[in-house]
C-alpha cells in the first residue's frame, strides 16, 4: 500500500509528476548517451524512473527537474556498467553537467529535431527502417545486419550512410519555414 500525501506534499507530488511527464522522453534519450546499447539504456530509464519516484520528495522545483533527473541518470548508469562488468567509459561529471546544461538550454530545438526525425524516419521505405532498426534498436553489428538483409557489410555502411543522407535533407527541410518532403 502506497503511504497518503498530506496536503502539504500534495502540490509538490502533483508537481514532480508534471514534469516528469513532461521531460520523460528526454530523460530517455540523455540516458541512451549515456548507456550506448538499446537495451542497457532502457533498463537504465526503467531504474532511474524508479529511482526518481520514490526520491519525489527532494524533488526542487526551483532548481528545475532536469538537472536533478540528469544527476540521477548518471549515478544509476554508473551503478548499472559497474553492476553488468562493464567498464564503458563516460564523461567527468564536470562534462557531463556541462553536456547537461547546453541540453537543457536548447530543448526546444533539440525537440523539434527529434520531431523532424520520427517524420522523416517513417517517410522511409520499409527496408531502409527495418534495417536502421536492426542497428539501432536491436543493436545489432554491421555484420548481422548484413547476413539479415542479404547483402555485404560494405552494402550495409553504404546503405546507412545514404540513409542519413535522406534523413538529414529531410530534417533541414522540415525545419525551414516551407519544407515537408524526403
Amino acid at each position: 500500500m502506497l503511504p497518503s500525501i498530506d496536503g502539504n506534499d500534495a502540490g509538490k507530488h502533483s508537481s514532480f509528476a508534471e514534469q516528469y511527464i513532461v521531460h520523460q522522453e528526454r530523460l530517455r534519450g540523455y540516458v541512451s548517451s549515456l548507456v550506448t546499447n538499446w537495451n542497457d539504456a532502457e533498463e537504465v530509464f526503467q531504474r532511474t524512473s524508479l529511482c526518481l519516484w520514490r526520491k519525489w520528495e527532494s524533488f526542487d522545483a526551483a532548481r528545475g527537474f532536469l538537472p536533478w533527473a540528469f544527476g540521477v541518470a548518471r549515478i544509476e548508469a554508473k551503478r548499472y556498467l559497474a553492476e553488468q562488468g562493464r567498464r564503458q567509459q563516460m564523461l567527468s561529471d564536470a562534462a557531463m553537467e556541462a553536456l547537461d546544461s547546453a541540453i537543457i538550454q536548447n530543448a526546444d530545438a533539440i525537440d523539434d529535431r527529434l520531431s523532424a526525425l520520427e517524420h522523416c524516419v517513417n517517410k522511409l521505405q520499409v527496408a531502409n527502417r527495418a534495417l536502421l532498426r536492426a542497428l539501432y534498436q536491436k543493436n545489432a553489428s554491421v555484420e548481422e545486419a548484413a547476413d539479415t538483409f542479404g547483402l555485404t557489410p560494405n552494402a550495409v555502411y553504404k546503405r546507412v550512410r545514404k540513409i542519413r543522407e535522406l534523413l538529414h535533407r529531410c530534417i533541414d527541410r522540415q525545419l525551414s519555414p516551407a519544407g515537408d518532403q524526403l
